[in-house]
């Protein structure tokens, strides 16, 4: 009776610690991946003389000139999204850090497509912006937003299978598989997004707060898809609270807010 009381006292412990960790990775792959893409708008915006000026929260261009520049942040995103996903694919370890790892790689495809999911709905977007140089038909807005939304999808998919490789033990039934999601996924979200906030607030004035809650979106799909009949080998490692994510979060965040609170201009 004590030694089953002790095992349920441990399966516990490990599922707190795990949603503890995923917490703390949803909020630092948020905050990463947005100044990665912020970086990318940097980068695109010297490169075509448009005078970039970095915020925490967004890039500004202060000089006219080519507005493809716009879509630097997405190209960045996404092409350092497949990278760590080479990376993470290589891995064998399941802890706090592989956790942290594969938020920023799931943070970054969904920095770079949820623009082009929302192009045919805000004309003040990023791409928007970028596709007046092009001067695109109404139609194809409306192409690469459905090819945005099934990225999106795509994403929430992949990463059913990887999230649940976490799981303290085998998630079998789909009732275990679902619950397993909406702690270490929805639960998630909603707690790791309130602890991105400290990068937007206070002086946040672009579309990033705005959509700051609907930075998980894609665990929706996650959700659905994870009863799929599938074979998910289960790592049984016991969880260890992720201190590493913890003060890297707090210093990257406290580090933004210091270097980027007035705008940094960059030109070379």
């Amino acid at each position: 009776m004590i030694g089953s009381l002790r095992l349920m006292r441990q399966r516990w412990l490990n599922l707190a610690v795990l949603v503890a960790n995923s917490s703390l990775g949803f909020a630092f792959g948020t905050v990463v991946a947005l100044e990665l893409y912020n970086l990318g708008l940097v980068a695109a915006g010297v490169l075509y003389d448009r005078g970039p000026r970095w915020y925490p929260d967004r890039v500004e261009f202060t000089a006219s000139g080519q507005e493809i520049a716009w879509f630097g942040g997405i190209l960045l995103v996404l092409v350092l999204g497949w990278a760590l996903a080479s990376i993470y694919r290589g891995g064998t370890r399941y802890d706090g850090t592989r956790m942290a790892v594969l938020w920023v790689m799931l943070h970054c495809f969904r920095q770079g497509l949820m623009p082009l999911a929302r192009l045919p709905f805000d004309a003040n977007s990023d791409p928007s912006r970028a596709l007046t140089a092009i001067d695109m038909p109404e139609s194809l807005t409306w192409v690469v937003g459905v090819l945005g939304v099934a990225g999106l999808l795509g994403l929430g998919l992949f990463a059913a299978p990887a999230l649940l490789r976490f799981a303290p033990e085998d998630p079998s039934t789909k009732q275990g598989r679902i619950a397993f999601i909406g702690l270490v996924g929805i639960a998630a979200w909603l707690v790791g997004a309130f602890l991105a906030l400290p990068l937007l607030l206070p002086g946040g004035v672009s579309s990033a707060l705005e959509l700051l809650p609907w930075s998980g979106v894609f665990l929706v799909f996650t959700l659905v898809a994870s009863p799929e009949p599938r074979v998910i080998y289960a790592v049984r490692e016991s969880a260890q609270l992720s201190w590493g994510t913890l003060v890297f979060l707090g210093v990257f965040i406290a580090a933004v807010r210091v270097f980027l609170a007035d705008g940094l201009a960059i030109s070379l």
